[in-house]
């Protein structure tokens, strides 16, 4: 069986080791990038095998690059889950915005952050979905039960 790998993109890596044991007890693997182009060149080798992409957003480049790159996927895209410093509030609009399923502000419990993971890979049941488990019609679910539409 092939292992459901998370790309995890973390500048300082202050988040690795919660990442680390959440994606385990949801059965992946983890991938560090500390740079943009660490996750470019890991997605253009592995992009087929992501189950999803975790990207620490903080003051800096690295997190926004990837974010912002991998929106222009639209369809094709992983599914992305946003860490950050900055204040949710202020980051969820963006995070949303680029395609993120879910923006979770740090400091990020390891149950709710389990969670979040659990749900970067879960298939969709009775919809039919892209090859990471996005529902193909008009609005897709997220965390806690929220619905999110595309515009």
């Amino acid at each position: 069986m092939e292992e459901k790998v998370i790309l995890l993109v973390d500048a300082d890596a202050d988040t690795a080791g919660l990442v680390l044991e959440a994606s385990a007890q949801t059965g992946h693997g983890v991938r560090l990038s500390r740079n943009a182009r660490e996750a470019f060149e890991f997605l253009r080798r592995e992009f087929d095998h992501i189950a999803g992409i975790v990207i620490d957003v903080d003051p800096g480049t690295h997190g926004l690059a990837v974010l912002e790159a991998m929106s222009a996927l639209r369809e094709r895209r992983p599914p992305m889950l946003v860490l950050t410093g900055l204040e949710e509030s202020y980051m969820e609009p963006i995070a949303r915005r680029h395609g993120a399923s879910a923006c979770l502000g740090k400091p990020v419990s390891p149950a709710r952050l389990q969670g979040a993971i659990g749900q970067l890979s879960s298939r969709c049941r009775g919809e039919s979905c892209d090859p990471w488990g996005h529902p193909s019609g008009r609005c897709s679910r997220v965390l806690e039960g929220k619905q999110s539409c595309r515009r």
